[in-house]
């Protein structure tokens, strides 16, 4: 009986911790898939609003090109048709987001942010570092100020 009930509890606990390691292993490769389409997309042209977020920014490039997917994601499934035409035409490389909805995950919310941004290692706190570097990055590219006032608004900035 005894070694029937230690039998139990060491299988049961050998069962929780398989299913810790799997569950750290799929978020990891989700996380390393996120960080390749990032590079890829954002390297596949020449992104200057990354660079500028790299020099501006504590962050790496894949989180720069991350974060920014992530807040251009959202902005995509908000901004109306004339917006979000006028924001692709502004962002190199931004059709291909459309792409990375999959990965990213429907960004339809500013907590989905929040969590992407935490998967990338970043602090969600960053998005409000993000956002004026990405407007200032819009403005010096023409972009209107209906626009520009759009996306101060859905990313909670002030700029």
């Amino acid at each position: 009986m005894r070694k029937t009930l230690l039998t139990l509890t060491l299988l049961s606990m050998s069962i929780g911790t398989a299913h810790a390691f799997l569950d750290a292993v799929t978020d990891k490769e989700s996380q390393e898939g996120l960080m390749d389409m990032v590079s890829q997309g954002m390297n596949a042209e020449s992104s200057p609003l990354t660079d500028l977020l790299t020099s501006q920014l504590p962050v790496s490039t894949e989180q720069a090109a991350g974060g920014t997917g992530a807040l251009l994601a959202l902005a995509q499934s908000q901004l109306s048709d004339q917006n979000s035409s006028e924001l692709k035409s502004l962002i190199p490389g931004m059709s291909s987001l459309d792409g990375a909805q999959s990965l990213l995950g429907n960004i339809e919310s500013f907590s989905a942010v929040q969590s992407t941004f935490d998967k990338l290692g970043l602090d969600p706190s960053m998005i409000s570092q993000f956002a004026p570097v990405i407007l200032g990055y819009l403005g010096d590219q023409g972009a209107s100020e209906g626009l520009l006032n759009s996306l101060s608004g859905l990313w909670g900035s002030d700029n």
